[in-house]
């Protein structure tokens, strides 16, 4: 009367969200798992875990995640929590906030780069009366 429910390998479980060459979205992305897009995206991209850019992608918009590896183009700016791995066929354009960076030789990039590991608060000193305030950054120079 009731058939048996086979359960599914961890492979088939696995599968991440996937937006296909040739698939077009105009508007924001959101997604809980990771997810890899190959295909153009016009839109932000807020993923609470990794988010791989295809070699064939091209993406406008801001993108928000935990890591992220490009391989394609992106033109925004991009916020990540873990790594940032460029890829050697990447192509971007915006402003980069990131933990960790990785980058291959050929790697287009085009803005700034600020480590938010090395980045301490700002703070304010007092000084004759007047206050200013100080912040760190961090320069990054990639060998080519």
């Amino acid at each position: 009367m009731f058939s048996k429910i086979t359960s599914k390998s961890n492979i088939e479980t696995m599968v991440a969200n996937k937006i296909n060459e040739g698939t077009t979205i105009s508007g924001d992305v959101s997604a809980q798992t990771d997810i890899r897009l190959d295909g153009k995206v016009t839109g932000n991209i807020h993923c609470s875990s990794k988010v791989v850019i295809g070699n064939t992608a091209n993406i406008t918009g801001h993108i928000k995640c935990n890591d992220l590896t490009i391989e394609g183009k992106v033109k925004g700016n991009i916020e990540v929590s873990g790594v940032l791995f460029f890829c050697a066929s990447a192509v971007f354009d915006g402003d980069v906030k990131y933990k960790k960076l990785i980058v291959e030789e050929g790697a287009n990039i085009t803005g700034s780069l600020v480590n938010m590991a090395a980045v301490k608060p700002v703070q304010q000193i007092v000084q004759n009366g007047q206050q200013s305030q100080t912040q760190q950054t961090a320069t990054v120079q990639t060998a080519g």
